[in-house]
């Protein structure tokens, strides 16, 4: 992890609250862990009381009460800074206390490759499925406010025997755009198009691929991140020895777990590891780029024309000073001139048609449509910590730039999880 300042979280609630049907306490430690934090210990009480006033206690007549539980969560101030918000929706009764510690030991941090970590502790254990009688429209409604765009499809004996994705529903059932850029659009789009999937009655079972790459819950996470890259997938079902789903394991699952088992925070003036792997090895120097004053139309073509989905906005010393991703320009523009734009962007074709409807954009400039803050990477940062960093932020692909602040790359995560695999 890291030593020095640092903040302890505690959630004070009792053994019998729930979150759905879901024990409250193992519903925190999951989110917890989703979230990278570095680990969480539950204590069990053996009396106290709470709000109610009543006494519980563990005594041997009245083992079945409410016995008080405890959370404690040690990490970085920024990190347990966040969790705050999502804690209080899901324990609005429970009482939460921050307090700043200083951290004078730790476990040993990550120095290369994946920590030697079963599946069944990365993945998730509430899995969004579908049946193979379901509607396409269903498919598209399940994954319309989803962080994923594939979900297994699985039998009456929870048997996974498909998956289904969007790539599944643009190639085989008549879907013309990414869910990535319907959600960018309006929910009308949408409904638009779950209507138009409605009208042609088509099932989950005609487009899933059957084909599925599962992996086993006492699997090491290294294997199915393997997996991952070689197939190309960012979602794996895990199944047991009868194939039946218990739960799923996506590629931002494991990076948060490269997170959770303490990478060290990196500072460029840290010594080298010469044989770890760093983001100038894996990242690509023909990034697109535009300057502050780059018109609407030249946004436009480079979008099309390149497989990164986003254009990175530079100043005259080459500093990045903001990003461009392709939902952004689809959200800027107005409804009537989203279709024609949408079209030119999944067709990665020469805009021609597309550019009157860039007319009826109020902005006229890069600087104008551009998302500030951008978060970037110096090329000499371990793939490790970048990947860390990448589950942290909640961040695909980074700017890559040099001791001077000038940009020379882009990378992603995917390119990063094959070199740290090796």
């Amino acid at each position: 992890m890291f030593t020095g300042r640092g903040k302890q979280l505690s959630i004070f609630i009792g053994e019998t609250d729930h979150y759905g049907h879901q024990s409250l306490h193992m519903a925190i430690v999951e989110m917890l862990r989703r979230q990278g934090c570095g680990g969480a210990t539950v204590t069990r009480g053996i009396a106290g009381f709470g709000a109610s006033s009543l006494i519980h206690t563990a005594s041997i007549l009245r083992l079945s009460m409410d016995l008080p539980v405890v959370i404690t969560v040690v990490d970085r101030p920024e990190r347990i800074d966040r969790l705050i918000e999502p804690l209080r929706r899901m324990a609005p009764h429970a009482l939460i206390t921050v307090q700043n510690v200083e951290i004078v030991q730790s476990s040993a941090p990550l120095k290369e490759g994946l920590p030697d970590v079963k599946v069944a502790e990365a993945m998730r254990t509430e899995v969004a499925t579908v049946g193979p009688d379901a509607s396409l429209a269903s498919v598209v409604e399940l994954l319309r406010d989803k962080d994923f765009t594939a979900v297994p499809v699985i039998d009456a004996q929870r048997r996974v025997i498909g998956m289904v994705s969007d790539s599944d529903l643009l190639t085989r059932g008549g879907m013309n755009v990414t869910l990535s850029l319907q959600r960018a659009a309006d929910p009308d789009f949408i409904d638009r198009l779950k209507k138009s999937l409605n009208d042609q009655n088509r099932k989950v079972s005609e487009v899933m691929t059957r084909d599925v790459v599962t992996v086993g819950p006492d699997e090491v996470i290294g294997r199915a991140a393997r997996l991952m890259v070689e197939k190309r997938l960012k979602r794996l079902p895990v199944v047991d020895s009868e194939g039946v789903l218990v739960g799923i394991l996506g590629r931002l699952d494991i990076l948060k777990t490269i997170a959770a088992v303490n990478v060290s925070e990196w500072h460029p003036e840290a010594p080298a590891n010469r044989e770890a792997a760093t983001v100038g090895d894996v990242m690509n120097r023909d990034v697109p780029n535009v300057g502050e004053s780059a018109s609407v139309e030249d946004v436009l073509e480079l979008l099309v024309s390149s497989a990164h989905k986003r254009v990175v906005v530079v100043d005259g010393r080459r500093h990045v000073v903001g990003i461009i991703a392709d939902s952004d320009l689809i959200a800027r523009v107005s409804r009537e001139s989203r279709p024609g734009l949408i079209e030119a962007l999944v067709a990665r074709a020469p805009i021609g048609e597309a550019r009157k409807h860039l007319r009826k954009l109020r902005a006229r400039s890069a600087q104008e449509l551009m998302t500030r803050d951008v978060v970037t990477v110096r090329e000499i940062m371990p793939v490790a910590a970048a990947l860390a960093l990448s589950a942290e932020k909640g961040i695909k692909r980074f700017p890559v730039v040099n001791a001077a602040g000038e940009l020379v790359g882009i990378v992603g995560r995917t390119e990063m999880l094959r070199a740290l695999l090796g």
